[in-house]
């Protein structure tokens, strides 16, 4: 069976559904650069938006470790939004995902891939709970498996020029 994700703000407990942007709920059926869902969720981690500097999680409903709250679960019927705007796929392309919790950065022209393929888009397996639980995730015998979640529950955001003082992490997720 496939396990099903959703992003989420910890902060609000708001989080966006695949569906309402004709994506599917499984982490690789959504997690590619250009996408209108992921750019959703993109669009409002830029500077002024919702979900600017804010602890986020693409939590997947396999995920349960002792301990840990059940984030899945935590996102709440009333906390779903469908926001309208989405970053455009060239935005995505020129835009640098970064976490002030660890100082770091992605630079996401430098995914992997070339203009016949999909690019991993690598916010949602950045901060993934549950990966490798279900069919659909991104598997430990692909590039980089192991990075899969180190950013969640991070304070990230979208930017477009590289903070002051932060260290590029590099990532070369490719299916």
């Amino acid at each position: 069976m496939g396990q099903y994700y959703k992003p989420i703000n910890l902060e609000s407990g708001q989080w966006l559904y695949s569906h309402d942007y004709g994506n599917g709920l499984k982490l690789m059926e959504h997690s590619w650069i250009g996408n209108q869902f992921v750019g959703a969720v993109m669009k409002m981690m830029l500077p002024g938006g919702q979900w600017y500097k804010k602890p986020i999680v693409w939590c997947g409903d396999y995920y349960n470790e002792e301990g840990e709250e059940d984030y899945y679960d935590f996102a709440a019927d009333d906390k779903k939004i469908r926001p309208e705007e989405s970053l455009a796929e060239e935005e995505q392309f020129n835009a640098i995902l970064a976490n002030h919790t660890t100082k770091e950065y992605v630079i996401y022209s430098k995914m992997p891939g070339d203009s016949e393929e999909w690019r991993i888009n690598p916010l949602p397996l950045l901060t993934a709970l549950g990966n490798g639980r279900g069919g659909g995730d991104y598997y430990d015998n692909l590039p980089d498996s192991d990075k899969v979640g180190i950013w969640a529950k991070h304070i990230l955001s979208i930017e477009f020029e590289i903070p002051d003082g932060y260290t590029e992490l590099k990532v070369a997720f490719r299916e």
